[in-house]
């Protein structure tokens, strides 16, 4: 990067609020006038951004937002690090806001993601009937993805849906218990079943086995107790708190801790913690459900789904 690049690189997002001539188009249907990266950016990776710069570019893309959406734009959200408190300097930048159906259609989703020079951006854009669609759904990714409704707050709502994330919230934290149970069940009859085949055939790196099956089984304990993880980086440390099979915490001490050169113990641990999984009480609606798991069936039907 020459001399005159550095320099534009390591200009502060202060500086580009206070002088909005000084920013680009991103090149998007969406004409947001906000800073961007180049190449270079990329592939340096991360920068450290200060708090001031960081809060500097949220106004900024907040602004924008409502520049470009006026009286459409419903609620703009804050999720991510910096809405729990916890930002730290190579954090990235996560919002999504709500729009009226009407802009872009009912089931519109659109993740505006981008490398904005010493750090990354997120801003999630959803019609008003998706980000409702969005609370109700559940997948075997529930326990990380519901997140952004419960660990985030409004820094601004039009007048008539102040309380839009508080019901959301509430609807995302509800989830129907038969998805629930279904959820549970393909993520052990399908990941966990087959890492366990890779296990026992030493066809797959045993550290990576083990990472992979804690992260699942927190998933399966997670959808059990209703629980969102706060961050992906926490997810076995919260998982540890939570009600789980016979060995699930003792394997997930063993990933969190990174020592797993030993074999014998690996093998161990993921093996107990598969044979807890037989005896652990989820339900019966969770036993049922893993039940259909091993009848096959060629009709479609939302449980194979």
């Amino acid at each position: 990067m020459g001399t005159r690049g550095a320099h534009q690189a390591s200009a502060s997002i202060e500086t580009q609020v206070r002088n909005r001539n000084s920013w680009s188009l991103i090149d998007h249907p969406m004409e947001y006038e906000l800073p961007i990266g180049r190449l270079d950016d990329v592939f340096s990776g991360p920068r450290a951004v200060s708090a001031d710069e960081r809060n500097a570019l949220y106004a900024l893309i907040i602004e924008s937002m409502r520049e470009r959406f006026g009286e459409h734009l419903q609620h703009r959200v804050l999720y991510g690090s910096t809405a729990r408190g916890e930002a730290r300097p190579y954090s990235d930048i996560d919002l999504w806001g709500v729009i009226d159906d009407e802009v872009y259609g009912a089931k519109f989703q659109k993740p505006v993601e981008w490398v904005y020079g010493p750090g990354k951006a997120l801003v999630y854009l959803l019609s008003r009937s998706a980000a409702e669609a969005l609370a109700r759904e559940v997948d075997e990714s529930w326990p990380i993805s519901r997140g952004k409704f419960v660990y985030s707050h409004v820094v601004w709502a039009s007048p008539g849906n102040e309380n839009l994330l508080a019901r959301l919230r509430e609807v995302a934290t509800h989830p129907d218990p038969d998805m629930v149970e279904r959820a549970m069940a393909r993520i052990v009859s399908g990941t966990l079943y087959e890492l366990i085949g890779k296990l026992r055939n030493r066809s797959a790196p045993h550290a990576m086995i083990a990472g992979t099956f804690a992260m699942h089984l927190a998933l399966v304990t997670g959808l059990a107790a209703r629980y969102p993880y706060a961050t992906f980086g926490t997810v076995l440390e919260e998982a540890a708190r939570l009600p789980a099979p016979d060995g699930a915490k003792e394997l997930y001490a063993l990933v969190i801790k990174g020592d797993l050169s030993d074999l014998a113990l690996v093998n161990e641990g993921v093996e107990r913690a598969w044979a807890g999984l037989a005896w652990w009480q989820a339900g019966e609606t969770f036993t049922a459900a893993l039940q259909l798991r091993v009848l096959p069936s060629f009709e479609p039907a939302e449980e194979f789904a």
